[in-house]
């Protein structure tokens, strides 16, 4: 194996759950040249590092827990928690089924690499994201690398294209030898890091704990990582339940969206962990919905909000009357 491409200006970031597989990627990457090898043993902990240290490079494994590969790849290209959306991706997989790999790609990886993986084959897709990046693909459907592996049609196949060919990015590193502009030859800037206030973080409750109560004014959304959130209302003192939250359920939203106080209460049903996004990152989300899409939404959340305090009355008098029975 020959390495002929100067990967010293890299920061990468492995994010496995295994120890070993982590330490055999940050092997690997060292002796390819990498200086700067991050690691997270969870798509969580990789998307908050994403959130404030520059990266150019993210192999992750497909199958983790509580949040698998293919879910991290979705939330870092939809630019819901972070701003580098269009990070080469890297994913590592011991299924190479057909299915797995195309919901892979449909994702919006770079490369899939199948398990086991060997220093030879784990080089040829790192090289080969870095020296031969693909446009970046934005439509209401798909956001990621262009992946189609052709520029023209197959032969016999009519050509569909209604537009001409996206150029290619220039490369992040250029082989050794090979003399780019040094605009084009340098990686790119890192993108503009968020402020405190549109940091993602991490927070774990007790069992019994309040999340939030209420009418609070809602300033934070929360994605449960592990665990369990009763979502209540108090209706004549008494505590009705309308619904739990588990892994990857996401609560607490509707009061940033519409910024009408909280509609119900929060209660970690166990030992609960959530990844806390600030009100800051999802409005520079909404901020890219079109008008008509927010208006829709805000009007579903008015029902939504109706239907909830209907709902906890109606559940308080079915309690009442069992009580009475």
């Amino acid at each position: 194996m020959r390495i002929d491409v100067d990967l010293s200006p890299i920061t990468a970031l492995i994010i496995d759950d295994s120890r070993y597989a982590r330490s055999f990627i940050r092997t690997g990457l060292q002796s390819f040249g990498v200086k700067t090898v991050l690691e997270a043993a969870d798509g969580p902990a990789g998307l908050e590092i994403l959130g404030h240290t520059p990266v150019h490079l993210v192999i992750v494994d497909q199958d983790m827990s509580p949040m698998n590969g293919i879910d991290f790849v979705r939330y870092v290209r939809s630019g819901d928690m972070v701003a580098c959306v269009d990070v080469a991706i890297l994913m590592v997989s011991g299924d190479a089924a057909k299915e797995v790999v195309v919901e892979a790609r449909g994702a919006g990886v770079n490369e899939f690499l199948v398990k086991p993986v060997s220093a030879e084959s784990l080089f040829r897709r790192v090289r080969n994201v870095l020296v031969n990046p693909k446009p970046f693909i934005r439509t209401a459907d798909f956001i990621g690398p262009d992946r189609r592996g052709l520029s023209r049609p197959p032969p016999g196949i009519a050509e569909r294209r209604v537009a001409p060919p996206l150029p290619r990015p220039p490369p992040l590193v250029v082989p050794i030898g090979v003399e780019l502009p040094p605009s084009a030859a340098a990686p790119p800037p890192p993108p503009p890091r968020p402020t405190t206030a549109e940091r993602t973080s991490h927070k774990t409750f007790a069992a019994g704990q309040v999340i939030f109560s209420e009418g609070d004014r809602g300033d934070v959304a929360y994605v449960v990582e592990s665990g369990t959130v009763a979502i209540f209302k108090t209706v004549d003192g008494a505590r009705v339940v309308l619904g739990t939250i588990k892994t990857n359920g996401v609560f607490g939203e509707m009061a940033l969206i519409d910024n009408e106080p909280r509609m119900a209460s929060a209660m970690a049903v166990e030992a609960t962990t959530c990844l806390v996004i600030p009100m800051a990152a999802l409005k520079a989300q909404i901020g890219k919905t079109p008008d008509l899409v927010i208006l829709v939404l805000e009007t579903l959340l008015h029902d939504i909000r109706k239907m909830g305090r209907e709902l906890g009355q109606v559940r308080a008098a079915l309690e009442q009357r069992r009580k009475g029975g």
